[in-house]
């Protein structure tokens, strides 16, 4: 066995038994203990948090977290992942926000000179652009672990009628236009909400016992099952063209020979007033044939603005 290999063998050990002596290491491999600490020296140069302990009860123990055997790459497996970190950090703040950028930074530091030439003149000529969102979500990490581990936490938080405490069991995190939201069942209203984790102010955890286990993918299935009402749209060719940009309407277009085109599909119930904003900004390039709901909510709009600018 290669010195080369027998590094990546001892790293594997070690990572797999947690802890392990010189000696152990020394008979599993088939070389002196001096030569097996020299071993250890190197792979701790290589950056694996080792922990020694001298005494009977001595050795070499992993710190804290767990290392991952070492992958291979190619060019363009390495280039992909790169810049799936780079897109990741248009993010105010993210979950692992400190840990995604060391596994960036040791990625770029892994490429040769070509490469790294490479990814720099790539970065001239792409974005994987998420709107900026100048808002910080401080409590990020928290609620996540708190989804993880089922615990119900109180929250202060921010709502249009100002600052008020929940206490909530969130399902879990995800993000949307460079924000994140979180569902939860609200207690105080015994009911699924959802939240902006940015406007959570202060959180504390609690030591209830939680009788709802339930997570993210459950609380998708459950958004898809809610009551549907018709709904129909006329669309001229520029609402066709805006409609396109809508994640939520795109898929429904139905284009017709003339370049307009129609809508004709269902929506939640509880979802109306979400709609109504987006028809509205289409101004004369939407027209809403049903749900009526959805007509009264559109006009109370545009009452509003006219009364605005009728003042």
């Amino acid at each position: 066995m290669s010195k080369f290999q027998r590094l990546f063998s001892i790293l594997f050990y070690i990572n797999r038994n947690r802890k392990v002596t010189a000696n152990e290491l020394s008979n599993e491999f088939g070389v002196s203990v001096r030569t097996i600490q020299r071993d250890l020296a190197e792979l701790e140069e290589w950056g694996m948090p080792l922990y020694s302990k001298q005494g009977p009860h001595g050795g070499y123990t992993v710190m804290k977290n767990n290392i991952l055997p070492p992958l291979f790459f190619t060019e363009d497996e390495g280039l992909a992942l790169y810049f799936s970190y780079e897109h990741l950090m248009h993010y105010q703040t993210l979950p692992f926000q400190t840990e995604i950028k060391a596994a960036s930074d040791k990625l770029y530091l892994s490429f040769n000179d070509a490469i790294k030439k490479k990814i720099n003149e790539i970065k001239n000529h792409i974005s994987f652009w998420t709107p900026p969102q100048k808002v910080s979500a401080p409590f990020l990490n928290d609620v996540l672990g708190s989804a993880v581990s089922q615990k119900q936490i109180e929250i202060e938080y921010e709502g249009k009628k100002g600052k008020a405490f929940r206490k909530i069991l969130p399902y879990g995190i995800y993000a949307s236009k460079g924000l994140w939201y979180c569902p939860a069942y609200d207690y105080s209203n015994q009911e699924d909400r959802l939240f902006r984790v940015d406007r959570i102010c202060g959180i504390k955890f609690m030591d209830a016992e939680v009788s709802i286990r339930t997570n993210l993918s459950d609380w998708v299935s459950k958004m898809e099952q809610r009551e549907q009402i018709p709904f129909k749209v006329q669309l001229t060719k520029n609402g066709v063209r805006e409609c396109k940009s809508i994640p939520s309407l795109a898929d429904h277009i139905t284009l017709h020979n003339d370049g307009t085109g129609s809508i004709s599909s269902k929506i939640p119930i509880d979802e109306i007033n979400y709609m109504a904003r987006y028809i509205y900004l289409l101004g004369g390039d939407a027209f809403v044939e049903e749900p009526q709901e959805l007509i009264e909510v559109i006009l109370s709009h545009a009452r509003a603005m006219l009364d605005r600018y009728n003042q």
